[in-house]
Parts: structure tokens; C-alpha cells; sequence
């Protein structure tokens, strides 16, 4: 019974699908059996990741990330990006502007007159820190901290480049993901307190593609936290 073809492409796609599966495990040292049981989990990224369109992961999604995008609460559209207003809409434009007080000349002439003015970013500090590095808990197996520990004045820069410490001790938790070659990659901020969203950002960068181990399995989600501290006077 010749098929038909509909049939036909099922069975390429098919095909397709299992050498790509084989291919895979062969890469990883894994067996096709071992991955099938394995998906849907994700060992390195358990909210989901980031990728730019070539296969490679930038990074993980977040907690929060996660929930908004399930639950659909995406970011409000700018009011550049709405649709042009209906026919009706010069009538309300109108009405609200004939009850409103009229604006001086020297007013209506300032740039960005009635916007309020953007807030400033946070000022630099120069605070000395103590800083610890550590623990990286791994979600298999054990890791040392590597060449995390190494950076700890590019911690203290972030830091203080992005408002300093807004309590008496602060901590940033970094989640990323290991393969065989040991390097921080996908990284994401999973936790802070006490700093800046920005600093904490920067610390996420400075952990970015950091040596740290090799990991027990071929591929290994971890959390490293890194905690600061006011340096006693």
C-alpha cells in the first residue's frame, strides 16, 4: 500500500526526530532513553531560558518571569505604541482642555513642560565592604567556588557604582548553569537584598562565563551567594 503524503512526511519528521535524539545523547555521553525520561526537566533552568535565535542559551527566566508569562501579565504597552485614537476621541481632547487652566506662554514654551523629570541614578558610594563568596550549591553533586571568589573587587564596584549598600549587609544569589568545560553560563539574579536591582545585575554579569568546576553530570543547574557586609570603622 503505497502512502499517502501526509503519511510520508510524518514518518520523515519522525525520522528526522530520532537521529537528532541519538545525536544528542551521543554528544552528551547520554543514552536516547536517559533524555527521553529526563524531558521535560530542566537541570539548569527550572523556570525556563532565553535564547538568541542560534541555539544558545543567554539566560534563565526568573520566578517572577515565569509566573507573569504564564498568567499573561506582560508589561503595558507605551503610549507610543497604542493605536491612533478613534473619531470621538478630539471631542474628549477638547472638552478636557476648555476646563482646564490656561498655561502661561513662558510655560508652554519650557521643554517637557507638565512630564515629571526622570529620576536620577543612584549615586556612586566609595563604602568599604566585606564580602564573602560562597556557598555554590549545585543541584546535583559538590562544587568549590572557583574563580568566583576572585572578583571581589569587581563585586564591590558593582556596588557602589549603583547606590552602595542600603543596610548593614546585603547578599545577591546568582543562578547559572554548568557543562563540562566549568564555566558560568545562562546566568540569572534568583534572589537580593539590601542593594540596587542594577547592582545586582552587575554582579550577575561579573559571574557570566567565570570558571567554577566541572560538574558531576553533563549538564548541572547551581546558585552562588554573595554576600556583603559595612567594613567595621
Amino acid at each position: 500500500m503505497k502512502p499517502t503524503p501526509r503519511r510520508a512526511r510524518a514518518l520523515i519528521m519522525l525520522s528526522c526526530a530520532s537521529l537528532l535524539l541519538a545525536f544528542g545523547a551521543l554528544a552528551s555521553g547520554e543514552t536516547t532513553d536517559a533524555l527521553l525520561r529526563r524531558y521535560p526537566y530542566d537541570p539548569a533552568c527550572p523556570w525556563g531560558r532565553i535564547g538568541n535565535g542560534k541555539g544558545l542559551i543567554v539566560r534563565c527566566l526568573s520566578e517572577a518571569e515565569a509566573q507573569a508569562l504564564r498568567t499573561g501579565a506582560l508589561p503595558a504597552p507605551n503610549s507610543s505604541a497604542l493605536p491612533a485614537a478613534s473619531s470621538t476621541a478630539p471631542a474628549v481632547v477638547a472638552a478636557s482642555s476648555a476646563s482646564a487652566p490656561p498655561v502661561a506662554p513662558e510655560e508652554a514654551s519650557e521643554p517637557g513642560a507638565g512630564t515629571p523629570a526622570p529620576s536620577p541614578p543612584p549615586a556612586p558610594s566609595n563604602e568599604k565592604l566585606e564580602i564573602t563568596v560562597g556557598p555554590v550549591t549545585a543541584d546535583s553533586g559538590t562544587l568549590g567556588i572557583g574563580k568566583l571568589g576572585a572578583a571581589r573587587d569587581k563585586y564591590l564596584k558593582c556596588v557602589n557604582d549603583n547606590g552602595g549598600l542600603k543596610e548593614a549587609s546585603g547578599e545577591v544569589q546568582v543562578r547559572f548553569m554548568l557543562r563540562q568545560k566549568g564555566r558560568a553560563e545562562g546566568v540569572s539574579v534568583a534572589k537580593r537584598s539590601g542593594v540596587s536591582a542594577e547592582a545586582a545585575r552587575c554582579v550577575s554579569e561579573v559571574v557570566d562565563r567565570r570558571y567554577v568546576g566541572v560538574p558531576a553530570e553533563p549538564m548541572v543547574g547551581a546558585t552562588v551567594s554573595i554576600k556583603f557586609a559595612k567594613a567595621a570603622k
